[in-house]
């Protein structure tokens, strides 16, 4: 049997280089700048390519670890939502479509919690993968706006695209949400239902 191959760079290390990197376009993008916002964009593009990076990398070499698993969806929510965030604090985006945002996020992990107490696993749902689809393809055209719009701010209507790029991932986002919970219902209601342990 052939040794397994090592990959040049572990995935976890990929991931764990995503976290900074948000919080980082985030300063940038609030500096008010043309510069700052431009850096934003490109720290914005940086971390969906290392998003692929890593995926990449732990498929093509049979890297993916437990650890893995569970790493990987927590830096992509943390990045998305730290961008989120900076577009929240610069005016793109709507506190209520941020607490939308978040709530969804927080009610699945207590989902897949209650799913785990009773030793079953939350499979991930169509909606789901929509929902990263379109956070992913959404944070681009958002920052790529916010760009365009301070290198060319006689344009019309390009100040408008983040709000409304924010809105679209709200409404799949939410719609999301709405899925997971439908579909878990039944797990759900035994786990709310169920008689207290001795």
């Amino acid at each position: 049997m052939l040794p397994r191959m090592r990959p040049p760079v572990l995935p976890n290390v990929i991931t764990a280089i995503r976290l900074p990197l948000a919080p980082i376009a985030v300063g940038c993008l609030v500096t008010g700048t043309v510069w700052g916002t431009i850096t934003a964009a490109v720290l914005a593009i940086l971390l969906e390519v290392t998003d692929l990076a890593d995926g990449y990398y732990a498929r093509k070499y049979h890297h993916v670890t437990n650890f893995g698993k569970l790493f990987d969806p927590f830096a992509d929510a943390f990045c998305r939502f730290t961008l989120f965030l900076g577009l929240f604090a610069i005016g793109a985006a709507d506190l209520w479509m941020i607490l939308i945002i978040f709530y969804r996020d927080s009610s699945v992990s207590f989902f897949r919690s209650i799913a785990a107490t009773r030793d079953f696993v939350l499979a991930a749902r169509k909606s789901g993968k929509i929902k990263a689809l379109t956070q992913g393809i959404g944070t681009q055209v958002a920052f790529l706006a916010l760009v365009v719009h301070e290198l060319y701010p006689d344009l019309p209507h390009v100040a408008e695209v983040p709000w409304w790029t924010m809105l679209v991932i709200t409404v799949v986002t939410a719609g999301s949400f709405l899925d997971y919970f439908l579909g878990n219902y039944a797990l759900l209601h035994s786990a709310w239902t169920a008689e207290p342990s001795a």
